[in-house]
C-alpha cells in the first residue's frame, strides 16, 4: 500500500491511477520540468559569465597619452601634461623631483549618471612604483575632484603627482574597482 499523491487516501502501491480523486499517480511532471528550468537556468548563468570575463580579457586596456579611452561608455582622456617645478614660492618638489600635471577630460556617453573620483587614478614611475594622487596643484588649475556626470555630461580638471625628474616611464592608471587584482585603464605618458 501506499498514500496518494494528492488526496493522501491509501491506494495500492501498483496503482497507477486514484480510485479516490482519479488522479495519475506517475511521477509529477511540473517538478521535472521547474527542476530542468532551474538547471538549465544555471548552465547559462555559468556561460554567461564566462562570456564576460572573455570579453573583458579582450578589451584593450592600455592607451598612448593622445588616445581616447572608453570603458562602459564613458571617454577618458588626457588633454595635457606638463612637467614644472610649480609657481608657488612656498610650495616645491623636493630636490630631484618636479611636479607631473596631467589634465583629464571625463566623457560620460552612456544613458545612465556615473561617479568619478580623482582617487580612481594612480600613476606609476619607471621603478614600478605606484602613488595615488597626492598633491591638490602646482599652479592655480581646477583640479579634478570627485562628482557624478549625468548622461551627456563631461568634466576636466588637473591631477598632479611629485615624480623624479626625467623620467620617461610614466603611466596613468584608472581603476574602476580597488578590489580588482588589475587596472581598468592605463595611458603611457609621453
Amino acid at each position: 500500500m501506499k498514500k496518494c499523491k494528492y488526496c493522501q487516501s491509501e491506494i495500492d502501491s501498483k496503482a497507477k491511477v486514484c480510485p479516490n480523486c482519479k488522479k495519475k499517480q506517475g511521477p509529477h511532471i511540473v517538478r521535472w520540468v521547474i527542476l530542468g528550468v532551474i538547471v538549465l537556468g544555471l548552465v547559462a548563468c555559468v556561460m554567461g559569465g564566462n562570456e564576460e570575463e572573455e570579453k573583458e580579457s579582450k578589451r584593450q586596456k592600455d592607451f598612448t597619452q593622445s588616445e581616447i579611452a572608453t570603458y562602459k561608455d564613458v571617454e577618458y582622456s588626457i588633454t595635457n601634461v606638463e612637467k614644472t617645478q610649480g609657481t608657488n614660492q612656498f610650495v616645491k618638489p623636493k630636490d630631484g623631483y618636479e611636479y607631473v600635471k596631467v589634465t583629464l577630460k571625463i566623457e560620460n556617453k552612456s544613458d545612465k549618471k556615473i561617479s568619478y573620483n580623482a582617487l580612481d587614478w594612480q600613476m606609476v614611475n619607471a621603478d614600478g612604483q605606484e602613488d595615488a594622487w597626492g598633491t591638490y596643484t602646482a599652479d592655480d588649475d581646477v583640479t579634478l575632484s570627485s562628482g557624478e556626470l549625468d548622461a551627456g555630461g563631461k568634466v576636466e580638471g588637473v591631477l598632479v603627482w611629485e615624480q623624479k625628474k626625467g623620467d620617461n616611464n610614466l603611466r596613468l592608471r584608472y581603476y574602476d574597482n580597488v578590489f580588482d587584482d588589475g587596472y581598468t585603464i592605463q595611458f603611457k605618458l609621453d
